[in-house]
């Protein structure tokens, strides 16, 4: 009985250090994205047991198998240590951020499928390349989404897309290992009760992929927010039409974009103190839609800003420059 005592003292031991370090982490993210963060919420976030079971374990008072729990705090440790840098990043990019009618739409059906049914906690957002999807996933990413960007491997390695995903989070699962152990260890590594996970240009993805984000969504407590480029997303469902269907059963409203609109433009102007009517939002959206998206909208805005009260003329100065580089650079050859 003694030494059952002792045991369980040195496993309440090992667990306190690693609730201590839990408790700076939470302080160090809740410092970085400038917010308080309750229990309640930390423990969706990060932890892979409820807050009332990390209050049990802060008190001292859980009377349940201390070895298990330490072994979740440890993963909670790893994956939380590997995460801040992009947190940081991510959180002062927030602060920029500007919220276009795309970025709205995503956000509120990411809180839609976060706060309805399990069954639909899929985000399918189309748009073209330089029209904010990768802004949108940067900014999730600063409110405590996991990220990972789409490439060519998954098209033909379920592995590799398994593997990237617990990467994003922070947790080292090697290619070499066999399917079913790379497909558990990335479903273990997302071990939030309430995460959300943004996976940009999934066009990228392969039908074994579009299965695993149903098995995401069946086994985890993720909401899985899927961005890609409508015409690439659009052969991707042709050519897989029967996994990619039962993906999008499983998705809110998809959410499609096609232009960038002169509301959207007229955000960034005012952010500058330009003018927002007329011409100028007008014009600039007409030439973000021709070359460059929301690249082009920034470059404008920044340029006519420079000259402090710019004129019409200016603008027409402007926009005939900005054409003149896109010809040079030999982009939409």
């Amino acid at each position: 009985m003694n030494e059952e005592r002792k045991n369980r003292d040195a496993e309440m031991h090992v667990l306190l250090e690693r609730v201590n370090r839990l408790d700076e982490l939470k302080a160090a993210v809740e410092k970085t994205e400038g917010a308080a963060m309750s229990e309640e919420r930390f423990a969706k976030r990060f932890l892979a047991f409820s807050a009332t079971t990390w209050s049990k374990v802060k008190s001292g008072s859980y009377a349940g198998s201390l070895a298990s729990v330490a072994a979740k705090c440890a993963a909670a440790i790893e994956t939380i240590e590997a995460q801040l840098p992009s947190i940081e990043g991510a959180a002062k990019y927030s602060q920029e951020f500007v919220r276009t009618q795309l970025a709205k739409a995503t956000c509120a059906a990411v809180n839609k499928a976060r706060a309805g049914v399990e069954s639909r906690r899929v985000v399918a957002v189309l748009a073209p390349t330089g029209h904010g999807k990768s802004a949108i996933a940067k900014y999730l990413q600063g409110k405590g989404a996991v990220c990972v960007e789409g490439r060519q491997a998954w098209r033909t390695s379920y592995k590799a897309f398994c593997s990237d995903i617990a990467r994003a989070v922070g947790r080292n699962v090697p290619t070499s290992w066999q399917e079913y152990r790379v497909e558990e260890e990335m479903v273990k590594s997302l071990s939030a009760r309430d995460g959300v996970l943004v996976i940009d240009e999934a066009n990228t993805m392969s039908a074994a992929c579009a299965n695993a984000v149903k098995y995401i969504v069946n086994r985890t407590g993720y909401t899985v927010v899927v961005a890609a480029i409508p015409s690439l997303w659009d052969k991707f469902l042709s050519g897989n039409r029967d996994e990619v269907l039962q993906l999008v059963n499983r998705c809110q409203p998809v959410i499609r974009a096609e232009r960038i609109a002169e509301a959207d433009v007229s955000l960034f102007l005012a952010a500058r103190g330009l003018p927002t009517e007329g011409r100028f939002p007008r014009d600039i959206a007409a030439a973000a839609n021709a070359f460059g998206g929301f690249r082009t909208v920034v470059s404008l805005v920044n340029r006519l800003a420079d000259i402090g009260e710019p004129s019409e003329d200016d603008l027409n100065a402007e926009l005939k420059s900005a054409a003149a580089e896109v010809v040079s650079s030999g982009v939409g050859k």
